[in-house]
């Protein structure tokens, strides 16, 4: 918790102080500029790959190109702030997000549901577009799955923030 205490006889200083009070006690114009900045500093993260370090590449990203974390940009365009009383949250509800933000192990069985495949080659050889129907099964998902940090406040945000919040107290 922090308090503000003062006992002060000059009025001009109690009256700024009573402003300020006003000011630290609705925050919330200034937690919307904050959370603005950091959508705007998590886009650039997804741009970038991973900042301040590159996001060790996908097997998809590597096989058939495209970039790690951005099949179909579900995740990158999900990320999402809300600002209530006094409380900026900047998140997703994407389910798969925080094991690829935080890493981790995936073990457990999996359904898979019924598919049609499109088969390029058969025991080596390649084969003109042959379509086959695969029928719903078990699989067993054994994945280590690195660390790719998407929700990450960057140093320079940490700078904006600051400024953001003395230009609320001091205007």
């Amino acid at each position: 918790m922090i308090a503000l205490e003062y006992s002060l006889e000059d009025l001009e200083a109690k009256a700024g102080l009573k402003q300020l009070k006003k000011r630290l006690s609705k925050p919330e114009q200034a937690l919307k500029e904050c959370g603005l900045v950091l959508l705007r500093s998590i886009a650039k993260t997804f741009k970038a790959g991973g900042r301040p370090v590159r996001w060790k590449p996908s097997k998809r990203a590597k096989a058939v190109g495209g970039k790690t974390l951005i099949k179909t940009a579900q995740l990158k365009n999900s990320i999402t702030m809300r600002v209530s009383d006094k409380t900026l949250t900047v998140g997703t509800s994407v389910k798969y997000a925080a094991i690829h933000d935080l890493g981790g192990r995936i073990n457990k069985n999996v359904t898979v549901k019924k598919h049609r495949r499109y088969m390029t080659k058969a025991f080596g050889k390649p084969i003109a577009g042959r379509e086959v129907l695969v029928k719903s099964h078990q699989r067993k998902m054994d994945i280590d799955m690195p660390q790719r940090e998407f929700l990450v406040v960057q140093d320079s945000d940490h700078r904006i923030f600051k400024r953001i919040f003395q230009d609320h107290l001091l205007s």
